[in-house]
Parts: C-alpha cells; structure tokens; sequence
C-alpha cells in the first residue's frame, strides 16, 4: 500500500467519522422534541395544535445534521 492508498482511506474513515459524529446529536434533539410532542399532547390532547410549532424545531434541529453531512464534501 502507497502512501497515497493510505492517505485516501485514512481520509474515507475520517469523513465517516465526521458524519457520524454529526448526526448524534440532531438524532438525540429529534427524539426529545417528539418525545416531549407526545407526552404533551398525552397530558393535554389540545396541545396537538403545536404540531406546526414542533416540525418547525425538528427542521431546525435537522439543519445541523445537514451541515455535518456538508462537511465532508469541503474537507479533503
């Protein structure tokens, strides 16, 4: 194996650590924002009109997963 064979997979098992490291914590914010949308509307069935307000902090959430996943098409 060159050095040039082991650079590149060095560089595979890096970006694969980089995006699975991205996504631990928007995996984790999205299951207690809809674990905490579903204990809320199991107290109060009239809070499931927060439903919009939810799906808004997930898509919010989720940009930082986003921004993960684009980081490995920058680094080399």
């Amino acid at each position: 194996m060159t050095f040039v064979e082991a650079a590149i997979s060095t560089s595979i098992i890096g970006k694969g650590l980089m995006i699975g490291g991205g996504f631990i914590g928007p995996g984790i914010g999205i299951g207690l924002i809809g674990g905490n949308y579903l204990q809320a509307v199991g107290r109060n069935p009239e809070a499931s009109k927060f439903l919009g307000q939810a799906l808004i902090f997930v898509a919010i959430v989720e940009l930082f997963g986003l921004l993960a996943f684009a980081s490995i098409f920058i680094v080399k």
